[in-house]
């Protein structure tokens, strides 16, 4: 590098710094899922403190994380170390933004209007492709992807081209649902709520068991909520609505820890064809972070210390989450 080009170099750097730190503090006080004080639930039960702060600090943390090790993995130009700082830097920032997408996932409860959950899809789905980008040691507004049920979307917002993709896991969940006698599409909350959206008298989880208590589940980016007496459940479905956004940031972290295995496989003509069509949607990382933290069974008192049904539960409700640790 001439070192003509330095302060120039210093002054974006500067300038990527400023605007990382904006972000944040804008985001953090944008409002709060939860409450921050320490509140007494029952003998084993205890919200713990700074809960807003953790949910906050979580996110942020997690995009960083993605950002930083995609751009280790995936750049090649810069030295390890700026690559990194690059790629946690924006990988931050974009984690913010889909923080503040999880808060206003709770405005459909809040409201008991599901036409909040598609805005907040949108600004999560900006946020987790400000990560991806990063992660890919591109520029932070290189392609803005969003994923709708079975199909992800990328906008060049340089170019305006515009790329629609299957998304093969969630179109097999969603072919499996369709085919469930006992539950119903529901095509017009589908649309306002951004993905498959389904109603059903009675309900099984996979790999949960029999139901007699589940109020509704996320399936693979596709969600069932159980229909009740006293009208649609707009609380569960915004938990619920959280859990499609952790899948959502969990499949596209885990797309850019394996883009190195992409190269040697575009040798194929087959493989080229259908990257083309399809984009794989792969679930592992998601549920090997829920299976891998899990807490109590399901109604018991240490449900929420699994960090990922706490999250849902203080996004979607709105509320203090009391755990048992």
């Amino acid at each position: 590098m001439s070192r003509q080009r330095l302060p120039a170099v210093r002054d974006q750097a500067l300038r990527q710094r400023s605007l990382v730190a904006l972000v944040l503090s804008a985001a953090l006080l944008a409002g709060c899922a939860t409450t921050s004080n320490s509140t007494f639930v029952t003998s084993r039960q205890e919200v713990p403190p700074r809960q807003d702060v953790k949910l906050a600090a979580y996110n942020v943390a997690l995009g960083a994380a993605v950002g930083g090790l995609g751009a280790l993995i995936n750049g090649d130009e810069d030295p390890p170390l700026r690559r990194f700082a690059r790629g946690a830097g924006w990988g931050a920032v974009g984690g913010t933004v889909a923080y503040v997408g999880k808060w206003q996932a709770g405005e459909v409860a809040e409201r008991e209007q599901l036409a909040y959950a598609l805005p907040a899809r949108l600004v999560h789905a900006a946020g987790v492709s400000v990560t991806e980008n990063a992660a890919h040691d591109r520029p932070p507004l290189d392609r803005m992807a969003v994923h709708r049920g079975p199909v992800r979307v990328d906008v060049r917002p340089r170019s305006g081209a515009v790329q629609a993709r299957v998304l093969p896991v969630a179109t097999l969940a969603l072919a499996l649902l369709l085919a469930d006698d006992s539950a119903d599409f529901d095509l017009g909350r589908s649309l306002a709520f951004g993905s498959p959206l389904f109603m059903a008298d009675s309900i099984e989880p996979p790999l949960f068991g029999e139901d007699g208590r589940f109020a509704g589940y996320a399936f693979l980016g596709s969600v069932i909520i159980r229909r009740q007496a006293e009208g649609f459940n707009y609380g569960v479905t915004a938990h619920e609505l959280v859990h499609v956004m952790q899948l959502d940031e969990m499949a596209r972290a885990e797309a850019s820890f394996r883009a190195p295995l992409d190269a040697p496989l575009r040798a194929f003509g087959a493989y080229r064809g259908a990257s083309l069509w399809a984009d794989l949607d792969s679930p592992a990382l998601s549920s090997l972070a829920y299976f891998g933290i899990e807490g109590g069974v399901f109604e018991s008192e240490c449900y929420y210390d699994n960090w990922l049904e706490r999250e849902a539960e203080a996004f979607g409700e709105r509320r203090p989450v009391p755990t048992c640790r």
